[in-house]
């Protein structure tokens, strides 16, 4: 289970890695033709603004999962320290279910949210896109969440406690 996992997360970083590097690519171009366009030629694109804010919020989203990967996410662990290892593994596996379990409450409402507004046709009003494609966003990343949250609950359950305080006192030994 644990070696399905993994590679589970390997795939998923990749994925995450390369939708963010190419969204923020486009967001780059995408900015940097609406300034020269806006400083050369003394005219705006309308639909540049609406569509850097779109690939922004995209590899927000999808970043927010990474951020979950690599632990980065706002956490308040000042109690915690301060328990016994055995409680704080207790601890830290219920947060990562109470994660999984908002997340899979958000894909539960987002989802069908998104399907309604597919179903209204409305666009956005400056490129006339569909206006489901920016809120979809919210979905593909929480379901990236979801599946992070997942892998870190198996990595932490099936994880060897003496190994992995053997582990960290060899960084500590090594960091010097």
């Amino acid at each position: 289970m644990r070696n399905l996992v993994k590679r589970l997360d390997n795939i998923l970083t990749k994925v995450e890695e390369n939708l963010i590097f190419v969204l923020m690519l486009a967001m780059l171009v995408v900015v940097f033709i609406g300034i020269m366009n806006r400083f050369i030629l003394k005219e705006s694109l309308p639909w540049a603004e609406e569509l850097s804010r779109y690939l922004l919020i995209w590899s927000a989203l999808i970043g927010a999962s990474l951020g979950v990967k690599h632990s980065v996410h706002i956490s308040i662990d000042a109690v915690t320290n301060f328990l016994p290892a055995r409680l704080q593994r207790g601890i830290v596996i219920l947060s990562y279910l109470i994660s999984f379990s908002f997340c899979v409450t958000v894909l539960v409402i987002g989802i069908p949210f998104v399907l309604r507004l597919m179903e209204t046709n409305q666009l956005s009003p400056a490129m006339r896109i569909p206006i489901y494609f920016a809120y979809a966003s919210v979905p593909v990343g929480i379901f990236f969440m979801a599946i992070r949250y997942f892998c870190l609950t198996v990595y932490e359950c099936t994880t060897n406690r003496h190994t992995v305080e053997k582990v960290e006192t060899d960084k500590e030994v090594l960091a010097g």
